[in-house]
């Protein structure tokens, strides 16, 4: 069962587009080196919001992963990151919308500094364009790729 105390909820309203996301995310710090673990639930939040399993939404998946890896790329210290779980909207989420938030879930857990947050948040606003909705989020080039 997943621990709502850990659910950590972005959303902003950009040229009249809602971008949300929910992640529920477990983070300490680790001695030996940085390490995220995928331990996706398939727990529901509610009848509008749909949260995954092992199985599938693979480009979700992959936009959180590389937020995380890109947040803990910005610390100096080692940190174990457990995805228990996500939640997404079918219209207002996509991977780098919720790679974002696993980004601002992480930065308000360790307290770390990232000088390039606003550049980040406007690249994240881009996202929503129609030819970018299933692409994936590169947040250290700040460029999109093909979907997995």
């Amino acid at each position: 069962m997943i621990n709502s105390d850990q659910n950590f909820r972005w959303q902003k309203v950009k040229n009249g587009l809602l971008h949300f996301a929910i992640v529920n995310l477990h983070i300490q710090k680790n001695e030996k080196r940085n390490e995220i673990i995928e331990d996706y639930s398939g727990y529901k939040y509610s009848s509008d919001l749909m949260d995954v399993r092992h199985e599938g939404f693979n480009t979700l998946k992959t936009g959180l992963r590389n937020g995380l890896e890109f947040a803990l790329s910005h610390s100096s210290d080692f940190w174990t990151i457990r995805i228990n779980g996500f939640c997404t909207s079918y219209i207002d989420t996509n991977a780098t919308i919720l790679g974002y938030t696993g980004i601002l879930a992480f930065i308000k857990e360790t307290n770390i500094i990232m000088s390039n947050l606003k550049e980040v948040e406007n690249f994240v606003f881009t996202s929503r364009n129609d030819d970018l909705i299933n692409k994936i989020p590169n947040f250290n080039e700040l460029i999109f790729t093909c979907d997995v």
